[in-house]
C-alpha cells in the first residue's frame, strides 16, 4: 500500500509559507518606502501623522508575518531534515524540491485561443474548463526522491474530462521521469482513489 511520505504531506504547506514570507518582505519594503515619502512630502503634512500612524501598524503586521512565516517553515521542515541526515541526504531533499517544480511545469497544460463562431467557442470553453481543473489538481503534485526510491504523487482531478487529459499523458509522464532520473527503474502508474503514483526503484 502506497503512503504519502512526510515530505509529500508538508510540501504544499512549505510552499505557501515561502510565498507568504517573500510577499511580506516585498510589502514591508513597499509600505516603508511610501511612509518615508509621506513624511518627507510637505504637501501631505496635515495628514502625514495619520498616514504614518496607519503605516506603522501595517508595517508592524508585515514584520510579524516575516518573522513567523520562516519560523513555521523551519518547524515544518525540521523533522524531514533530521530524517534526511539520518537515513538519506540533504542533497536529495533539494533534488525533491527542484524535481517537484520541474514536474509541475511539465504537467501544466496551456489554454487554447478563442475561435470565431459561437458553437466552437462553447466547445472551447468546456475544453478550457477541463484544462483549468486539470492544472489545479496537478499543481499539488510532489516528487519525493531518496537514495533508494523515487515517489511521484499526482493529484487526480475529480472531473471526468480533466481525468481524461491526465490519462492521455501517463506514458509521456513516465518517459519524462525515466529520462530525468535514469538511475531509477520506473514502474507503471498505480491509482488510489484520487491519487496517481509513479514509483521508481534505485538500480543496484
Amino acid at each position: 500500500m502506497i503512503k504519502k511520505s512526510y515530505f509529500i504531506k508538508v510540501y504544499n504547506f512549505t510552499q505557501v509559507l515561502g510565498t507568504i514570507f517573500i510577499s511580506s518582505i516585498a510589502f514591508l519594503l513597499l509600505f516603508k518606502a511610501i511612509q518615508r515619502y509621506a513624511e518627507n512630502d510637505s504637501s501631505l503634512l496635515p495628514v502625514s501623522q495619520l498616514i504614518s500612524s496607519i503605516f506603522e501598524k501595517i508595517i508592524a503586521l508585515f514584520q510579524l508575518i516575516s518573522i513567523a512565516a520562516p519560523i513555521l517553515l523551519i518547524v515544518l521542515l525540521f523533522p524531514e531534515i533530521i530524517n534526511r541526515l539520518r537515513n538519506d541526504s540533504l542533497l536529495n531533499l533539494g533534488e525533491s524540491y527542484i524535481g517537484t517544480l520541474r514536474f509541475r511545469r511539465f504537467l501544466k497544460q496551456t489554454q487554447q485561443l478563442p475561435r470565431a463562431n459561437n458553437q466552437a467557442n462553447v466547445k472551447l470553453q468546456i475544453e478550457n474548463s477541463s484544462v483549468t481543473r486539470f492544472n489545479q489538481a496537478v499543481r499539488k503534485s510532489v516528487l519525493d526522491l531518496t537514495q533508494d526510491q523515487l515517489k511521484l504523487f499526482i493529484k487526480v482531478p475529480k472531473e471526468a474530462q480533466a481525468q481524461k487529459i491526465l490519462k492521455e499523458h501517463e506514458e509521456q509522464i513516465k518517459e519524462h521521469a525515466a529520462s530525468l532520473y535514469s538511475d531509477y527503474i520506473i514502474s507503471t502508474f498505480e491509482r488510489k482513489k484520487f491519487s496517481l503514483w509513479l514509483i521508481g526503484t534505485k538500480r543496484s
